[in-house]
């Protein structure tokens, strides 16, 4: 069964950083556009990017009972505490 858990970890994580990579390249595709043309778009990929740092950052570090996460992000952050 580690073995298993050992192999979904890895593709998730995997995936997550495929996701965030694509969404850093249409992020950079539409600088191009004019900015009023491109409103909703940015607004979703800024979602998207800021919920993949996240649960990156979420799979990359330990939490026990008692402890706290702070995400940070340029556009703000977020706070996880883990109860006891």
């Amino acid at each position: 069964m580690k073995r298993e858990i050992e192999e979904l970890y890895d593709e998730v994580y995997e995936k997550i950083s495929d996701y965030h990579s694509v969404a850093q390249k249409y992020t950079k595709n539409l600088r191009e556009i004019p900015s009023e043309q491109r409103e909703e778009e940015t607004e979703k990929l800024e979602r998207i990017e800021f919920a993949l740092q996240a649960a990156k950052d979420i799979l990359e570090n330990m939490m026990t009972a008692g402890t706290t996460m702070t995400i940070m992000h340029e556009k703000g952050s977020i706070q996880i505490n883990v109860n006891k």
